[in-house]
């Protein structure tokens, strides 16, 4: 029932419980002030009756000590109590009765002394007080009774309260007492009330007073019921974020609301806006991601082959380096022995003249031979002749000269052959000569071709030297790119996977944010699923695919590739003050192969 008052009947229902509490409190305090002065009263009333039984004790005390006798402490103690007076003015006083009802001492009635006022002695009420005070002692078990009794003032005739107190006096069979008037204090009670009335009037003019200041002050602060505005929250929680608030003072709570509604109003379609555009690009980055892995991991794959080609590339250059230096060793010796052979050969060429000259002397000799042979014949023929003339005498003569002749004829005839035939060695040593100058020349020329070889051959050498070590380094840098490669792959896969879950996370964050409902949505859409964009995954090139074709089949085996966490990079330094972030621009759509091309 309570949770369907406004706010301003809690208050004044909270103003009327606090009027009834200090009411209530006015009347504990009435009560207590009562009781407290009658506690007072009582208290002297106790206290002075004490004292004169002390005074009794006091007389009782020296007939013990054997100082008096009974009768003159009773008479001295009952002399002193008759005289005995307490109180404000000093007119109250004390009295002697025996437990039995006989009267030893009254200072108002000396005329009762010795009688017995059982059934004598009423109040106004028809009490017995005298009956009234020994049932009290005998009820009391300390000796002591406290009995009220109404009883008129001196020279008055309707009974008012007085409080009677006693106390037995033991071995004497005596209660001391006295009374006091009790009407007086409902006068004190009645100023105390007066005084608690106007405490508690003003306590609660003062809780009125600030019970209404604090409801105009909490009602203009709030802008209005604490309803409207606990209302306007649970529509807030629930997702809405269309409430208004319209015509609320300015500088209120509920203003403040508004415009913090409309603060987290703006804010949701930021974020919303940002939201879509973090979930196409973090699709898009997520397909990139893992387009990248798998060209990653395509080079990585062909570094691994070229790797192992660079290898026996090196073996291979090393090998033709070591060949070229052979090369040049062997055409360092073929220069050598062209030098020789053209040495050689001009020897032969000076040979051959030697032989070309002689053969000329040889052919000139010859020709003598020819001519001493022809001379012969003829002198041969003379002598034929002149043997003829002789007859018989030169018949033998005739004979030699014939012979001779024959002689002669067939040294020129074999003279005549030589010639012919060192004729035709003159011409082939001729020709011989100029084949052996040709051939040394030839032998010159081959002696600086070779010269020239072994020198590009040395240039080859130093070149294969140079080249090997080049390659050398080429393949330490391959392999460096292929551990940097693997360690690429490695941070692209962990990359792919960052992109996966930032992909998630952001169609998670887009799930919470359609909670919120904008301007122009219908609550239906508080539920709605987010629409997760596809993945555009681009098919790998054929050329990668057949790069995956096996490597050249190196001389090492190697070892294979462990994928390493690479070192974490140097933290960049931020700014003092950053520049302004560009504002974020969603792509039209979740993008196509070519978007991707350069990732």
């Amino acid at each position: 029932m309570i949770n369907t008052l406004t706010f301003r009947q809690k208050i004044s229902l909270l103003i009327v419980a606090a009027s009834l509490g200090i009411a209530a409190i006015a009347a504990v305090a009435v009560v207590q002030a009562k009781r407290l002065i009658e506690t007072g009263r009582q208290g002297e009333l106790v206290t002075a009756v004490q004292s004169a039984h002390s005074i009794v004790e006091g007389f009782r005390a020296q007939v013990q000590s054997g100082k008096l006798s009974d009768q003159q402490a009773q008479a001295a103690a009952t002399e002193a109590l008759r005289i005995a007076r307490y109180g404000a003015e000093g007119k109250d006083y004390f009295y002697i009765w025996t437990l039995d009802g006989v009267a030893v001492m009254h200072p108002l009635k000396p005329e009762w002394a010795g009688q017995n006022m059982l059934g004598k002695l009423k109040d106004t009420n028809g009490a017995d007080i005298i009956v009234d005070l020994t049932s009290g002692l005998k009820k009391s078990t300390n000796g002591q009774a406290l009995v009220p009794t109404y009883f008129p003032r001196p020279g008055g005739t309707e009974g008012v309260p007085k409080l009677q107190f006693v106390i037995k006096v033991d071995g004497w069979n005596w209660m001391v007492g006295s009374g006091l008037y009790t009407d007086d204090l409902d006068a004190q009670v009645q100023q105390a009330v007066l005084v608690d009335m106007l405490i508690g009037l003003l306590a609660l003019g003062a809780i009125v007073g600030l019970g209404w200041y604090t409801l105009r002050s909490v009602t203009r602060q709030i802008g209005g019921e604490p309803s409207e505005a606990q209302a306007a929250m649970r529509e807030v929680a629930t997702g809405n974020l269309n409430v208004r608030m319209d015509h609320v003072p300015a500088g209120s709570l509920m203003a403040t609301l508004g415009e913090m509604i409309a603060s987290l109003r703006q804010t949701v379609s930021q974020v919303r806006s940002a939201t879509d555009s973090i979930n196409t690009a973090s699709a898009e980055i997520a397909s990139g991601n893992q387009d990248l892995s798998a060209r990653t991991e395509q080079a990585a794959s062909n570094l691994e082959e070229t790797a192992a080609s660079m290898e026996e590339l090196t073996s291979t250059v090393r090998q033709s380096a070591d060949a070229a230096r052979q090369a040049n060793q062997l055409a360092a010796s073929a220069s050598a022995i062209a030098v020789r052979g053209g040495q050689v050969v001009g020897e032969v060429v000076t040979t051959m003249e030697a032989i070309n000259h002689s053969s000329k002397k040889i052919s000139d000799i010859i020709s003598v031979i020819d001519g001493i042979a022809f001379q012969t014949n003829i002198l041969a023929l003379n002598a034929a002749v002149e043997a003829a003339r002789a007859g018989e005498q030169g018949r033998g003569f005739a004979v030699v000269a014939g012979e001779v002749r024959n002689l002669a004829q067939r040294s020129a005839e074999a003279a005549k052959e030589i010639k012919g035939l060192i004729g035709a060695s003159v011409d082939k040593v001729e020709a011989g000569s100029r084949l052996v100058a040709d051939a040394g020349q030839t032998m010159s020329e081959i002696v600086g071709s070779v010269q020239r070889v072994s020198d590009i051959i040395g240039e080859i050498t130093a070149a294969a030297g140079e080249q090997s070590d080049g390659i050398g380094q080429v393949n330490v840098a391959v392999n460096q790119l292929d551990q940097m490669t693997q360690q690429n792959a490695a941070l692209v896969e962990e990359s792919a996977a960052a992109a996966e879950s930032l992909k998630d996370q952001a169609n998670r964050l887009a799930q919470v944010i359609q909670v919120f409902r904008l301007d122009g949505e219908v609550a239906a859409l508080t539920h709605a699923p987010v629409r997760e964009l596809p993945l555009v995954r681009k098919p790998a090139p054929a050329k990668l695919a057949a790069a995956r074709a096996p490597a050249l089949t190196s001389t090492t085996p190697r070892a294979p590739l462990e994928l390493k966490r690479p070192a974490p990079l140097p933290k960049a330094k931020v700014a003092s003050k950053p520049a302004a972030s560009p504002s974020l621009k969603v792509p039209a759509s979740a993008g196509a192969e070519g978007d991707w091309e350069s990732f």
